[in-house]
């Protein structure tokens, strides 16, 4: 594991504001006090079923209810505007991102195809919907694995294969 003066995990640890989230600490980001903070981009609390409800809502619209996101929205939205090497150094694992949402991404985050949208968490959380295909798929985890989980990829695979036979 990289040392505390790393880049990585000053990021993760705002510098060393909060405690590495996980591995080693009894609650790590489920702390109550931390949860209370509502720290933005890094503070989401939800369930699967309430991400999955989410991107089903603004891929497809939900019971009856109209999209959130219009088609031409979601086009712009799954436009690929990032790709390759991060600007930390670290190494190009294949992320791609459009509009404030990661993208199908095989060698990183494979979804359904290039309508997919989403956002991936830390400890394996992933979420996206996909208009093409009409779903919304929400999947959280209850114990932070790390880097390399492959829970989520699995059932997005499973997932795929219902829904093309492939």
């Amino acid at each position: 594991m990289p040392g505390p003066e790393s880049l990585i995990i000053r990021m993760v640890t705002m510098n060393g504001a909060l405690v590495f989230p996980g591995l080693r600490e009894p609650h790590g980001w489920n702390d109550p006090a931390l949860l209370a903070a509502e720290l933005p981009g890094a503070g989401a609390v939800s369930s699967a079923r309430g991400l999955a409800t989410l991107y089903a809502a603004a891929a497809t619209g939900v019971g009856g209810s109209a999209r959130l996101l219009a088609r031409d929205t979601v086009t712009d939205a799954v436009r690929e505007l990032s790709a390759g090497a991060s600007w930390s150094g670290l190494p190009d694992v294949g992320a791609r991102w459009g509009a404030g949402f990661l993208l199908d991404a095989p060698r990183f985050r494979p979804m359904l195809g290039g309508r997919s949208f989403g956002n991936d968490g830390a400890g394996g959380q992933f979420a996206f919907g996909d208009d093409e295909f009409g779903v919304g798929f929400g999947y959280v985890a209850n114990r932070m694995i790390g880097h390399g989980d492959g829970r989520a990829g699995r059932l997005v695979a499973a997932v795929r294969e219902c829904l093309t036979g492939r």
